[in-house]
């Protein structure tokens, strides 16, 4: 995640549509397919394209056998932005803080160092890319679907709207 992170800014925050324009389904593939057998990669290298970086990225999260943050934390989340949904904002972001403070510590860092790469790409105007146009991204990939549920229709709202919220937040709950 660190390198793929620190070599989608090296290349520059400024493509447009960042993380939306797909990169070469094969080419990520082949590049996933040496990671996978721990062969050496430099993600700075010209062979990897800005769309190909960011969607190794996303390919990557949403593989992960569990999400960044673990199924059993959903429903904290849910709950929480049920409740923001109702317009009860007030409990939204320390619940969301709290969430992130119990996660274990691979979970939180990794969360963490995502979540300000995603502050950066969205304080830059000419990549088009806000907060909320992430959040629809990165939802699904770091809060995942609770196994008990299943429905998309149902999480997908609440994954986009709990990173949302978390990504224009990101100082309250980090610090």
């Amino acid at each position: 995640v660190t390198q793929c992170i620190e070599a989608i800014e090296f290349r520059g925050l400024k493509s447009s549509g960042i993380y939306r324009i797909s990169g070469n389904s094969a080419s990520i593939q082949k590049l996933r397919y040496k990671v996978d057998r721990e062969e050496h990669v430099n993600l700075k290298d010209q062979e990897y394209d800005i769309n190909m970086l960011t969607g190794f990225m996303k390919l990557f999260l949403r593989e992960l056998p569990e999400p960044v943050i673990p199924f059993n934390q959903y429903p904290i989340v849910e709950k929480a932005i049920r409740e923001h949904e109702s317009g009860r904002h007030d409990e939204t972001v320390p619940t969301l803080k709290k969430v992130v403070q119990n996660l274990p510590e691979p979970n939180r860092s990794t969360f963490k160092y995502i979540i300000l790469h995603l502050v950066r790409v969205a304080n830059d105007e000419e990549n088009q890319m806000d907060e909320h146009n992430l959040s629809i991204i990165f939802g699904p990939s770091l809060l995942g679907n609770h196994p008990d549920h299943a429905n998309l229709l149902v999480d997908l709202p609440i994954q986009n709207k709990a990173i949302d919220l978390i990504i224009c937040n990101y100082k309250t709950i980090f610090r």
